[in-house]
């Protein structure tokens, strides 16, 4: 490939991961915001969790965006200007970014346990530090143990686990006899066997995350599928007429079975199914999507092929956008809350001016509490509406596809 065309990659690798880099960042603050100051968000379990991957987005995100100022001068990334100290920095919170990964699973596997296993908020807070301390131990273990074993060099357009010099011969190639030239002990000044870290401390982790969300995505389809065709099954035996026959054609004009229609209980929990399941999909995608150019790089180097610069492009550019689509799918509902505007550019100057500058911004539309009804509360409201529509109907003698009262609100946190 001519030196033209790598230049231009170079510069595409230097400009395009920091715009999506600096998305990402306003987009995981965002969220930090609307957790952080919400007393209401702060109790709920995967508020907590959807805080904890914020914050490393975003610390992730900052230091990918000034990326050049951590660079090693003597490394080839486009204006370069760090040393080896600002290189650990920068691969130190690269590699603690695995935690964002793990708490991605934490997510995914607290929809399971709710929707799949019925697990209340009491439960889920009895087992909640392990949805924060594995992922944040793990991250900080891993972390520490790789500056430890001086793995942060320059790797590609960042610092993080990279042998030194790039084309060095691994201890391990060494003592397999692998090398060509006859050596007898590594000449990786830096970096040795960074190969097996980049496996050991991320690669398997993330690979292991996604085919966990997979899973987890499935079993969360499956259950709610199940579960809302018993609920049309079980609503249609009870809005379906009792057989009847000639002889108890008089006993049936004085006692008449008296029905109460499902029709509000079943559109509301499928309402409020759908809101769940939609959120839990949204976040899988996402992350699939995030980390799919990366795994494809990945597997065409395993392959023992060269990667593509358009793919290494695409794998930069990507990486660091996940606090980007973390936001557009965790502030979804409360855009369509956002029913004062009509213009979209409306709706998200208000959702970010009243995240980022809460303390100008008055009439918030995206204050939870105001409009969050607890799901027992909401089961106890519907079982009311139930009741006094069964009590109409026996007292004015109507049928069961009678008219439901309103149901009171549920909005999706």
């Amino acid at each position: 490939m001519s030196s033209t065309a790598d230049k231009q990659y170079a510069i595409a690798l230097f400009i395009l991961p920091k715009i999506s880099c600096i998305l990402s960042a306003l987009g995981s603050l965002m969220i930090i915001s609307q957790v952080s100051r919400s007393q209401f968000n702060r109790t709920k379990p995967q508020q907590r969790i959807m805080l904890g991957i914020s914050v490393i987005d975003f610390q992730t995100s900052i230091v990918w965006i000034f990326t050049s100022f951590f660079m090693p001068s003597e490394s080839e990334a486009l204006l370069a200007t760090g040393n080896q100290k600002t290189c650990d920095a920068q691969g130190f919170v690269v590699q603690f970014s695995v935690a964002g990964v793990l708490y991605m699973c934490s997510l995914q596997f607290q929809y399971l346990l709710v929707i799949k296993y019925g697990w209340g908020e009491r439960r889920i807070r009895n087992v909640e530090k392990w949805f924060h301390a594995v992922p944040i131990l793990f991250g900080g273990g891993t972390a520490i143990a790789a500056l430890v074993l001086e793995q942060y060099n320059a790797a590609n357009w960042d610092c993080w686990i990279a042998p030194s010099p790039p084309n060095c011969t691994s201890s391990y190639e060494v003592n397999k006899g692998n090398s060509d030239s006859g050596l007898t002990e590594t000449d990786c000044v830096r970096g040795d066997n960074a190969e097996f870290y980049r496996w050991a401390f991320f690669f398997a982790p993330l690979w292991a995350s996604i085919i966990f969300c997979i899973v987890a995505m499935v079993l969360v389809y499956r259950s709610v599928e199940k579960t809302e065709s018993k609920s049309a099954d079980w609503n249609e035996t009870w809005r379906s007429p009792p057989r009847t026959t000639r002889g108890d054609n008089n006993r049936n004009k004085s006692e008449k079975r008296t029905v109460i229609p499902r029709v509000a209980n079943q559109t509301s929990n499928q309402s409020l199914s759908d809101k769940v399941k939609s959120q839990n999909y949204w976040y899988s995608t996402a992350f699939f999507v995030v980390w799919m150019f990366p795994t494809i790089g990945r597997f065409i180097q395993l392959s023992g092929n060269d990667m593509h610069p358009v793919v290494g492009v695409l794998a930069g550019t990507f990486i660091g956008s996940q606090g980007l689509f973390n936001a557009l799918i965790y502030f979804r509902p409360r855009y369509y809350k956002c029913v004062k505007y009509d213009k979209w550019y409306q709706k998200v100057g208000v959702l970010v001016y009243s995240t980022l500058f809460f303390c100008c911004y008055d009439g918030d539309c995206t204050k939870d509490d105001n409009d969050y009804v607890e799901p027992n509360q909401h089961r106890a409201a519907l079982s009311r509406n139930v009741i006094r529509q069964g009590s109409n109907l026996r007292s004015n003698n109507i049928s069961s596809n009678g008219g439901c009262e309103d149901e009171e609100k549920q909005e999706e946190s």
